[in-house]
């Protein structure tokens, strides 16, 4: 081989290998571009994904929170209905602690999507500080309900979250927040995304929360392949979580109103005598006993009547005792056609009826003796037909300053009854 060639063909070799050479690293820096180019993607895409889920949860969250106060307020409007059109006497605080008891159940026994849960705090100082607040209820941690809140309180990263909840809550009504916390049944410290909003009438703040790593994981990101597997799985979970949440929701619902049929049908019979329909004797005592209070406290006074059927012995003697029943349930029914619906006739006992009327004035005489004249008027008849008349005689006061107890009232009323029957067929008030 001549020098020449040799030549040559080394000139072309080291050509050949100065553009593999080229080319590796040309292939090395458009492998390494590319995979950057890749991983900057990802990295949008992760931050997208993330910002949009979050944006989303955002959205889950208030809707939650929203349709869980109007579940709320509509529960205590219907009770407070029922028990006004029943006539059934409640206290605010009764209606309160009878929702905290249904919605407490509801949240104990749901479950919501991405380890999602709610939580009820109460404010009591709504100024912040030491004891400005009580934890009602926790869906995850039901051993803190009752627990007393402090403004001054840290998360896992010292970070003051009760006092962001409470001056959002305060300026405007609602916020989102983030915070550290630890994760359920572990020792791992993640952020966390909640969302509060005050319900007025008992200054609850309803809240609801989640970890963002347990709805997106920032380590390896979502591939595009599967992002729309993962936002139709997402969106199934949250579907099936609503449509699971709605049927406890409305499971629980109809459970407390047959409940509350239930209960109020047992107050029936307990609050009402069986064979008359007038109040029983027990709910006589404690309505009695709360308007003395009303009394002492307010100085309210009402009417107090005790009335008994004139010669009652000689109808269940002479015709029987459904005849007796007869006249008893009859003068029942007179007597509450007469009566206002803030009045009251209770079955004292046998044939003696108390009246409780809630007022004292001067149309108290008229209203005794138009009581007296319309039983009077009253016609029963016995099983052969013959006709019967029936009178009674009342004895009535109010209470005074000297009453130390219910008995030292019905004591006053019973010797204006003894002067009453003395006559017969009359009334007696004494002052």
């Amino acid at each position: 081989m001549k020098e020449g060639d040799f030549s040559k063909k080394k000139f072309l070799y080291m050509r050949r290998l100065s553009k593999r050479k080229s080319t590796a690293l040309f292939s090395i820096i458009y492998v390494l571009l590319v995979t950057a180019l890749f991983l900057l993607i990802q990295r949008y895409d992760d931050y997208k994904l993330k910002t949009n889920l979050t944006a989303f949860q955002e959205r889950e969250m208030k809707s939650t929170v929203n349709n869980f106060i109007l579940i709320i307020d509509y529960m205590r409007k219907d009770m407070i209905e029922n028990l006004e059109r029943d006539n059934i006497p409640y206290t605010e605080e009764s209606i309160k602690e009878a929702t905290l008891t249904f919605i407490r159940h509801v949240i104990h026994e749901s479950a919501f999507a991405n380890g999602a849960y709610i939580w009820i705090n109460e404010v009591v100082n709504f100024e912040g500080g030491d004891n400005y607040g009580i934890r009602q209820v926790h869906g995850n941690l039901p051993e803190t309900e009752g627990m007393l809140l402090s403004t001054s309180m840290q998360d896992a990263k010292g970070n003051l979250p009760y006092l962001e909840e409470l001056v959002g809550i305060r300026e405007k009504g609602e916020l989102t927040y983030k915070y550290y916390f630890k994760e359920y049944h572990s020792d791992n410290v993640s952020e966390k995304i909640s969302y509060a909003k005050l319900y007025e009438p008992y200054n609850w703040i309803v809240c609801t929360g989640t970890y963002l790593n347990s709805m997106y994981n920032p380590t390896g990101g979502i591939s595009s392949q599967n992002k729309i597997l993962f936002y139709s799985l997402f969106t199934a979970l949250i579907t099936i979580s609503a449509i699971l949440f709605s049927y406890i929701i409305i499971l629980n619902f109809l459970n407390s109103r047959k409940l509350l049929k239930e209960t109020e049908i047992l107050k029936d019979e307990v609050e009402k005598d069986s064979l008359t329909g007038a109040g029983s004797r027990s709910f006589g005592n404690a309505l009695l006993q709360e308007y003395m209070n009303t009394f002492t406290s307010m100085g309210k006074n009402y009417t107090i009547a005790i009335l008994d059927i004139d010669n009652f012995k000689n109808f269940n003697d002479c015709y029987g005792h459904n005849v007796g029943d007869a006249v008893m349930k009859n003068l029942v029914s007179t007597i509450k056609e007469q009566l206002s619906k803030e009045d009251y006739i209770i079955r004292w006992g046998g044939d003696e009826f108390i009246l409780v009327l809630n007022k004292t004035d001067s149309d108290i005489d008229s209203q005794m003796r138009g009581l007296v004249k319309k039983v009077n008027e009253q016609v029963i008849y016995t099983e052969a037909g013959e006709k019967l008349h029936y009178t009674i005689s009342i004895g009535a006061s109010h209470f005074n300053d000297k009453d130390k107890t219910i008995t030292d009232t019905i004591k006053r009323i019973d010797d204006a009854l003894y002067l009453a029957k003395r006559t017969k067929n009359t009334f007696y008030i004494i002052g």
